[in-house]
């Protein structure tokens, strides 16, 4: 969940007003809609678009002019992660916009003035972010990030058996920075895929080394050995090699949407989907690694998305259950003090039951920032219903305080509702198999027709029944 979370920098970056001017207000409308990769991968299954857009709709609530920010200022990772995520959901092409155009002036805080401090993995998440915002990332805020990114990332010695060590290395990626170099798997699969799009003569030599973080099993290890270790290979078994499904799922992701077909890429691909599959629990979760290695709905989110884009399309629809279970929808008679952030995504589960009763707490609030930013993600596999809403009482008339059985058809798999008639309501939940929900509420008094409901967060059904005294 912060593998590109970089520790808190005191120096930041002054940029010309020439610079800080440069693109932005002419930047055309960004655009929001599936990658090629996405589209392909979703028209295999039938999708219900409405966990992703209220979460996205949440999510971008939460913006400030443009950009998510904490107690220490801007979060310019986390801004990135929400544009890249809102860029999968339509409607919110405005917003895409809006995060670029808050972001590309500013962008030299978050790469780094590129001379002394550089830092590989944040050049490219920004480069796939810019363009994912139809932006050029040869020319972002006055920056030229491939150029730099180019920079951080080792050369194919010229004569690799004179030089074996820099050959080992050839292709990864490294910080330039007084604070230490903090580069990992998880960034060098972003540099692959910017440097692949960017048509880079050092994209093939940053996949290579990729590939090589991938061990045997299938999984990719979060970090890399040390630039003196002369095996730079991913080695099961050994200290520093351990399995990392978020790693894992992230490489995959990258490796996608870099649109790398070479046979070394498809094979690493197959044997990566095939791990990540086998590590899903029946539950559909996905464990995270060792830093996050309670289930949560990151890991789950963008596991299940990453299978999702290898066209999994049952583990995929498994993991988005998990994830939409944990984005309460408390609304109606049936509201919370988590009625006002509905769409959020909770990281766990038990965040949610105290979340009910106090809201979301001002010092949590970033933690379900980062879940609903993956969550998004995993949720464009959730499953539709497979019938229009539709509530059905099984008695035509009834006596007041009568706990009337109530049928609910229509429910998507893990979509919550509230049921109602006045005086009671229920919280429900569409079953997995999508089929037909059977509760009672109990009737009120006074002799008229009575209305029964039930609610998702964007569709309403009613039926009635006479009550009698």
């Amino acid at each position: 969940m912060h593998h590109l979370n970089r520790p808190l920098r005191t120096a930041t970056v002054a940029l010309t007003s020439a610079v800080l001017g440069a693109g932005v207000l002419t930047a055309a409308p960004a655009s929001a809609e599936p990658s090629p990769a996405l589209r392909s991968a979703r028209a295999l299954a039938n999708t219900d678009s409405t966990p992703s857009t209220i979460a996205a709709q949440w999510l971008a609530g939460e913006l400030t002019n443009g950009l998510m920010t904490g107690p220490y200022g801007p979060d310019f990772g986390l801004t990135i992660d929400t544009g890249m995520a809102l860029s999968t959901v339509a409607g919110q092409g405005s917003t895409v916009t809006a995060i670029n155009n808050a972001l590309e002036p500013r962008i030299g805080e978050y790469v780094g003035d590129g001379t002394k401090e550089s830092y590989a993995g944040a050049l490219a998440k920004a480069a796939a972010f810019a363009r994912t915002a139809k932006r050029n990332p040869t020319s972002y805020g006055g920056i030229n990030l491939i150029t730099r990114l180019e920079e951080r990332t080792a050369d194919v010695p010229a004569d690799p058996a004179a030089q074996p060590q820099a050959a080992a290395f050839a292709g990864r990626i490294f910080d330039k920075s007084e604070f230490g170099n903090y580069a990992n798997v998880v960034g060098q699969s972003y540099a692959v895929r910017a440097l692949t799009l960017a048509n880079s003569t050092e994209a093939g030599a940053a996949r290579d080394f990729l590939l090589k973080q991938q061990c045997p099993s299938g999984w990719f290890r979060l970090n890399f050995a040390k630039a003196d270790v002369p095996n730079q290979s991913c080695t099961e078994g050994v200290a520093g090699s351990e399995a990392d499904p978020d790693a894992t799922s992230l490489a995959v992701i990258n490796l996608v949407e870099s649109g790398d077909k070479s046979p070394a890429v498809q094979a690493a691909l197959a044997k990566a989907g095939t791990w990540l599959a086998a590590r899903q629990r029946g539950s559909g979760a996905i464990r995270g690694g060792a830093g996050t290695a309670e289930i949560n709905t990151n890991s789950t989110a963008i596991g299940g998305y990453a299978l999702g884009l290898l066209k999994k399309r049952d583990a995929a629809l498994k993991a988005a259950l998990w994830v939409r279970k944990n984005q309460p929808v408390d609304k109606y008679k049936c509201r919370t003090a988590l009625t006002k952030d509905t769409g959020a995504v909770a990281y766990r589960k038990d965040r949610v039951n105290g979340a009910k009763t106090s809201g979301i707490p001002a010092d949590a609030r970033d933690e379900w920032r980062r879940a609903t930013s993956q969550a998004i993600l995993g949720l464009q596999f959730a499953p539709a219903s497979k019938d229009r809403l539709r509530i059905v009482s099984v008695r035509r008339e009834a006596r007041a305080g009568d706990r009337v059985q109530f049928r609910v058809y229509g429910l998507a798999p893990s979509e919550s509702a509230c049921m109602q008639v006045k005086g009671d309501f229920l919280r429900v939940t569409g079953k997995k198999s999508g089929e037909k929900i059977v509760r009672r509420l109990q009737l009120p008094t006074g002799n008229q027709r009575r209305v029964a409901l039930v609610k998702t967060s964007d569709d309403v059904a009613r039926t009635s029944l006479r009550v009698r005294n």
